[in-house]
């Protein structure tokens, strides 16, 4: 008998894939009947991974068989595209232009967005230059690709063209604007930036992202009376002087210069007017306590991160308060800090290098030895650790010590390089 004829092959519905995982994750607030583009944007708005991860597969599945998911329209694509990478991007931009969205303005700025949420601010740029229609937010997606690949000079260069294309300057264009002639380092094109916030914006003040910016940039140019200038004015103008982001670029302004008292008498006063610091705003403090010295300060802040406002300290907090009690001498201290369950261990090479050159200046061998072991973990070829070690061991006599270490060294491939000496000759 010839076999039975291939059972036909069901083609999978792309809406009833998102519509069952939603009812999994949230039955009770999905209602029953929802278009395609829909469940499309629920699940990319989702706080789930796993549903954000089923978008784009349904949405490709979408274009293989319309019939299943019905029409498409350039909602369902920009939430496709809010929370996709550029590699996840590509294919929707192909789908895009066969289709005709490029024609949709809002498709393009999502496209330019991801692309530039990836650093591929050419692709963004390139974009936009042969996009038929463009907006303000269109080209503040082409900004955002310059500020995420740190490219300040083409920023600038691109930013000079909205007047030329009849694009509205607003807030989120000059905030771009001013942190790139902050990271220049340009006094002159900051201030030319802030007087055209103030013609073009208008109450700049009001602006909590702009007016930070604007604090941030005369701070790397040296200027932090006007930053605090800038503090001040929008604090008697309106009630974005109380926000904590605006705090926070202060305390980093004057702590970027080494003014480390006045950051932390500025923390107190933050703190007694009410504002809640967050996570940056104490990683500011906590840095000017490292370098001021103020290991009691210090401490203080950081027991509060979890005590007072409920925070889980970062990494970061606890690199830097460990650093302060290796200025200090309190090397147990460190080390307790540092081997807590609370810390996560995610310490970078300058920490446990800090830890080993404290140990050295107060003669603690074990505790210097597992600090360099942990530090070879993480750079087997760094030579400074093997020589914070060696003079380590050398202080106290440990020749079979410094013998082991240096067949260490050999097995890593490191070689103390032979000392030089120039001695100029007169003719």
């Amino acid at each position: 008998m010839p076999p039975p004829p291939p059972r036909p092959r069901l083609a999978p519905n792309p809406a009833a894939i998102i519509h069952a995982a939603l009812l999994k994750s949230s039955p009770a607030s999905l209602p029953p009947r929802l278009s395609f583009n829909s469940l499309l944007a629920a699940a990319a708005a989702s706080p789930h991974p796993r549903l954000r991860s089923l978008v784009l597969p349904a949405l490709a599945l979408a274009h293989r068989c319309p019939a299943a998911a019905g029409p498409l329209d350039s909602y369902a694509l920009c939430s496709a595209l809010r929370h996709a990478s550029a590699p996840e991007a590509e294919p929707l931009h192909a789908h895009a232009a066969r289709s005709g969205w490029l024609g949709s303005v809002f498709v393009s700025c999502a496209i330019a967005a991801a692309y530039g949420g990836s650093g591929r601010f050419l692709d963004a740029r390139r974009l936009f230059d042969e996009s038929p229609v463009r907006n303000a937010v269109f080209g503040n997606a082409v900004l955002a690709g310059y500020v995420n690949a740190g490219k300040w000079a083409p920023l600038l260069e691109f930013a000079r063209r909205f007047s030329e294309l009849r694009l509205q300057v607003d807030g989120y264009t000059m905030t771009a604007v001013v942190r790139a002639c902050g990271e220049l380092a340009d006094a002159d094109l900051g201030g030319q930036a802030h007087g055209h916030a103030i013609r073009r914006v208008g109450a700049v003040e009001s602006d909590v992202f702009l007016t930070s910016a604007l604090v941030d940039m005369y701070a790397k140019c040296g200027l932090v009376s006007h930053a605090k200038r800038v503090f001040d004015l929008a604090q008697q103008v309106n009630a974005v002087g109380i926000d904590v982001v605006l705090w926070t670029a202060l305390l980093n302004a004057y702590g970027r210069h080494g003014m480390c008292k006045e950051v932390i008498q500025i923390y107190d006063r933050m703190v007694a007017s009410g504002v809640r610091p967050d996570e940056l705003t104490i990683l500011a403090v906590l840095s000017a306590c490292q370098h001021a010295g103020e290991v009691v300060k210090g401490l203080h802040y950081f027991e509060s991160i979890h005590e007072d406002y409920g925070l889980t300290p970062t990494p970061d907090h606890f690199s830097c308060v460990v650093n302060m009690l290796c200025r200090a001498g309190m090397v147990i201290k460190a080390w307790e800090i540092v081997t807590s369950k609370g810390c996560g261990g995610e310490f970078g090479i300058s920490t446990w290098v800090a830890l080993l050159s404290a140990c050295c200046d107060c003669g603690n061998v074990e505790l210097g030895r597992m600090a360099a072991q942990r530090a070879i973990e993480l750079e087997p070829n760094n030579g400074t650790i093997y020589v914070e070690l060696s003079n380590l061991y050398a202080r106290f006599g440990l020749w079979g010590e410094i013998d082991q270490l240096r067949e260490l060294m050999k097995d890593n491939g490191l070689e103390k390089d032979a000392g030089l000496t120039w001695v100029e000759l007169s003719s």
